[in-house]
């Protein structure tokens, strides 16, 4: 009896034990799961504030979650974010307006399984070697119309996942999920898909934002780093953008949102696709930037009737990572792309030409609006979709190319409006200082550059370009473009470095 007993003791201690070792196991399998979770965040959101929730493991190895959060960099002063439909101007800021939320996520790389058996004891992957990542988003959604990418996307609509998807429209800044179905789009939830792939220290990135019966955008980037690294760590490493590409598959938005802002407008279809194609040329000349007559044809085509466009190609000197967000902002990056346009039976290269940026004071509502307040109140009149540029472009007054800087340049702001008319900054009742952009000034310039462009280096963040609203002995108040609208910021002597006069 005793020898039977003894025999049941050592089963239920390794019953015990085994119990024990599975939990240790899954403790560090949860552990490592959350690591890769969280550094592929870091990866595609380039170390923005995010967290997933109800991380796990999928049969195959892949990692899950749920309940994904972006936080939204916030001003230290108040932020002014665009609103859909009437409600542009009264908009105020709330936590939804600074987060964007995808239902779940799903983390795959090489192996399943077989990685984190590789890693076991690596807790942080900080040697984990990740040539290949893909990270796919299902369920997003926002209520600030800025696109999950925050920038790379370009000009992508962050629910129809079309480019420039409410220009021409006057009382839309841009598009939340309701208004696709009051548009007649079906109501299929939004997907965002990054696949990155390393060899050899060249970098590929495909990144997908699809929204089906509405649009599909497609962006494309090459890129090279000094040596092969993981892919894990590719957020702290520098690049150089060889080419970037930008596909868009229209699946029936064009229409839908030309019939819709017609509507609302009291204007026929073709009117409104003329209004369209008027804003964004207003758009392109905020950043000095004016398309040949080709390029703006095919996306007069593009706009009327949907289809596929595409526009991208290599760049004759390659976009450091540190400068690849501020020249796409401020259009320069184009200037420095041979690139070229895709639609229907066109293949052509486009060919830009750069002019002096003319700012528009958009207030955070519809570029068409704000068109229609520099004009005096009254829209501005418009042609056939398929002329020649219109008016607002025609009126450009400076007839040769201007030479920007490409480390320092920023997209233009408009200054505060003024009681009768807007104002910009060009216009600003302020002397013209004698210093030419690039020009460093110390804290006691500032009050005389009120109105321009500067780039802003203080103690506590990272460098910021923005318009220069006013300053004083003690602090200096700056207005900076956010997608979707602008952000004020106050910034103290005490923590002011330098700046650099931009514009």
């Amino acid at each position: 009896m005793s020898s039977v007993a003894s025999r049941g003791g050592r089963g239920r201690w390794v019953v015990v034990g085994l119990l024990v070792g599975l939990g240790a196991l899954a403790m560090l399998a949860h552990r490592q799961a959350n690591v890769l979770a969280q550094r592929a965040l870091n990866v595609v959101f380039s170390n923005a504030d995010a967290e997933a929730h109800g991380v796990w493991f999928a049969w195959n190895g892949d990692v899950v979650a749920k309940d994904v959060v972006l936080y939204l960099e916030g001003p230290t002063l108040s932020a002014e974010p665009a609103a859909s439909g009437a409600d542009a101007a009264t908009a105020t800021a709330s936590s939804d307006t600074n987060t964007l939320r995808f239902a779940h996520m799903r983390v795959r790389t090489p192996g399943g399984w077989t990685f984190f058996l590789r890693n076991v004891l690596d807790r942080q992957l900080e040697d984990a070697q990740v040539d290949a990542l893909r990270v796919s988003f299902e369920g997003f959604d926002t209520a600030t119309g800025v696109e999950p990418t925050r920038g790379a996307l370009g000009p992508i609509g962050a629910m129809s996942s079309s480019p420039f998807e409410t220009e021409g429209c006057l009382h839309h800044a841009f598009f939340v999920r309701d208004e696709l179905a009051e548009m007649g789009l079906p109501g299929t939830a939004t997907s965002l898909d990054f696949d990155l792939r390393e060899a050899a220290g060249h970098v590929t990135t495909r990144v997908v934002l699809d929204t089906p019966g509405a649009s599909r955008a497609q962006y494309d980037r090459e890129e090279t780093l000094v040596k092969s690294e993981s892919l894990l760590k590719l957020p702290q490493l520098a690049t150089a953008t060889h080419s970037e590409r930008w596909d868009v598959s229209d699946q029936g938005f064009v229409r839908a949102r030309n019939a819709f802002c017609a509507k609302q407008d009291g204007v026929d279809p073709q009117t409104f696709v003329a209004r369209h194609l008027a804003s964004v040329q207003r758009l392109l000349e905020t950043r000095g930037l004016v398309p040949d007559a080709q390029t703006i044809a095919a996306y007069a085509d593009f706009a009327e009737h949907g289809g596929q466009f595409a526009f991208g190609g290599p760049y004759a000197t390659p976009l450091h990572s540190s400068e690849r967000a501020g020249v796409h902002l401020n259009g320069s990056a184009w200037l420095r792309m041979q690139g070229r346009i895709e639609h229907g039976s066109t293949r052509a290269d486009v060919q830009w030409r750069g002019t002096k940026p003319r700012a528009l004071d958009a207030q955070g509502g519809a570029t068409f609006a704000a068109m229609t307040r520099e004009n005096g109140g009254i829209p501005p009149a418009m042609g056939a979709p398929s002329t020649a540029p219109v008016q607002a472009t025609a009126e450009v007054a400076t007839p040769a190319p201007v030479a920007v800087p490409v480390a320092n340049v920023v997209p233009a702001v408009a200054a505060p409006a003024a009681p009768q008319r807007p104002q910009y900054a060009s216009s600003l009742p302020t002397a013209q200082p004698a210093m030419s952009p690039g020009g460093r000034l110390v804290w006691e310039d500032l009050p005389r550059y009120q109105g321009r462009m500067v780039q802003v280096f203080t103690m506590h963040a990272e460098p910021r370009t923005a318009m220069l609203v006013s300053a004083d002995g003690r602090e200096a108040r700056v207005r900076a473009r956010m997608e979707g609208g602008h952000a004020d910021y106050r910034i103290s002597r005490d923590s002011f470095v330098r700046a650099l006069l931009i514009q």
